[in-house]
């Protein structure tokens, strides 16, 4: 199980368009990848439907929400407050790595992992970052991305070295 899990900097409380808009971008990129989607602290959602509802009436990014849908009916979309052991090991995406930088071929032979992205300019509470069992500069070259690009480098990363880059998934 590949687990892109998006961390919520911004209100707890309150849903902004960055959150809506974010969402309709990542869950095309989970779907096209295997990856499942998890939502960190965003809780002015309390069930799924809820989620999928709003970003479905706000977007036409991932056939209008399509993908997000078929996230959910697969049980790949997660509205969670703490990290299921489930999702693996812990890898926390920074530009700014201080310790235990994740090797290519580590990254190889996880069996299943759960890739905090931050979403907002704050990127990942530090509590966050020293709980990871790794980190990881998707750049490699400490460059900081934009959330959605970094969704996307991290996917494909993902995806090239775990299965090759053949024409299909598993």
């Amino acid at each position: 199980m590949m687990v892109i899990c998006l961390v919520n900097t911004y209100d707890k409380l309150k849903l902004h368009e960055i959150h809506l808009r974010t969402i309709a971008r990542a869950a095309p990129l989970c779907y096209a990848y295997d990856f499942h989607l998890a939502l960190y602290e965003f809780d002015f959602w309390k069930t799924k439907d809820e989620l999928v509802s709003d970003v479905v009436d706000y977007t036409t990014i991932g056939k209008g929400g399509m993908y997000l849908k078929e996230l959910a009916n697969a049980g790949k979309l997660h509205l969670i407050n703490s990290i299921p052991s489930h999702f693996g090991e812990v890898i926390a995406t920074t530009s700014k790595p201080e310790k235990n930088m994740l090797s290519i071929d580590e990254l190889k032979s996880l069996r299943s992992a759960c890739f905090l992205i931050g979403l907002g300019r704050k990127g990942l509470p530090k509590d966050l970052i020293k709980r990871a069992r790794y980190a990881l500069d998707i750049t490699f070259r400490n460059v900081s991305l934009e959330t959605c690009s970094a969704i996307g480098a991290v996917a494909a990363l993902v995806w090239v070295v775990r299965y090759g880059g053949h024409q299909s998934l598993p």
